[in-house]
């Protein structure tokens, strides 16, 4: 901490990752209810400002910030998000980012009820990882930066001969996703009933480890001179998501925006890039208002029918 800012878990009203300045507070008995990418993508970011035909534009000059606790739901998630915004024209605020974190993870031995991680097949996905031995903790490297960080702090790690093991690899699910009913679920009238108890609330955007879209605004001073440019998190849930000029909104049921969550989760995101979006946290269940279960949903859906 002399060193770096530290971003790890802690447990108040809820729990959420939080920069810490007392190692005291950091809690890691369970998954947080929030997911880590906040500080990934703010929830305002200022892109440039300008005044008349002048444009400033803000410093990516970071300090180096070690995110310690962090469990491998969360990890994948921001391993998607370098496939999003790290990919041919990198994003340069979310780079910044990146480039001065350390992925010091967590590794799950159970999840709660609404986890169902091992159906989306997680990948190893993290700088250093700890695996909870009872007496001691295992570490593991998965990058150079992580042996780099390692060596910098050798004197409080000690050398072993212990392996780590398949089993200690492994994490127990009580609740699994059928990942080969998804070709009948578009189509699958069922979805309205469902859909109807939706709010449109958007919290299922939020808690989404994953969930990354966004909107550009303008903010206009008083002078009408100045004023900055500003990315914002947006919601696919939101009924204006989809609208543009004239007033057209492509999904204007809260069906189609229902579904439409749910199909770039598991199909559309693994159509371009291979891989299955959701990580499985399951916090988009645990967290939605009136607990809608899609993946009980998709479970039931059999042949089409």
């Amino acid at each position: 901490m002399r060193r770096r800012d530290v971003v790890a878990p802690v447990k108040t009203d809820k729990s959420r990752f939080q920069r810490i300045e007392n190692p005291d507070d950091i809690w890691l008995d369970e998954n947080t209810d929030f997911p880590i990418k906040k500080f990934f993508f703010s929830n305002r970011e200022v892109l440039f400002e300008f005044s008349g035909n002048k444009v400033k534009n803000p410093s990516l000059e970071l300090k180096d910030t070690v995110y310690f606790g962090v469990r491998r739901c969360d990890l994948n998630g921001i391993m998607h998000q370098d496939m999003v915004f790290l990919d041919d024209n990198p994003d340069p605020f979310y780079k910044a980012r990146r480039d001065n974190s350390i992925l010091f993870g967590l590794h799950c031995k159970e999840g709660d009820e609404y986890c169902f991680c091992n159906s989306v097949g997680l990948k190893d996905f993290f700088d250093l990882m700890m695996y909870d031995k009872g007496n001691h903790y295992l570490i593991e490297s998965g990058t150079e930066k992580g042996l780099v960080f390692l060596d910098e702090f050798k004197k409080f790690f000690e050398e072993t001969a212990e392996m780590i093991s398949d089993n200690d690899r492994k994490i127990k699910n009580n609740k699994k996703l059928s990942t080969t009913n998804i070709k009948y679920m578009y189509g699958n009238e069922s979805w309205e009933d469902l859909a109807k108890t939706c709010l449109s609330c958007g919290a299922c955007n939020l808690l989404c480890p994953n969930c990354h879209c966004f909107t550009i605004q303008d903010e206009i001073d008083f002078d009408l001179k100045s004023g900055r440019r500003v990315r914002v998190p947006a919601a696919c849930q939101s009924k204006g998501f989809t609208r543009v000029a004239g007033d057209h909104i492509f999904r204007e049921t809260r069906v189609s925006r229902f579904k439409h969550r749910i199909y770039h989760q598991i199909q559309y995101f693994k159509e371009r890039h291979n891989e299955i979006f959701c990580t499985g946290c399951g916090r988009c269940i645990r967290g939605c208002p009136v607990r809608i279960d899609w993946v009980k949903k998709i479970n039931e859906i059999k042949d089409g029918n």
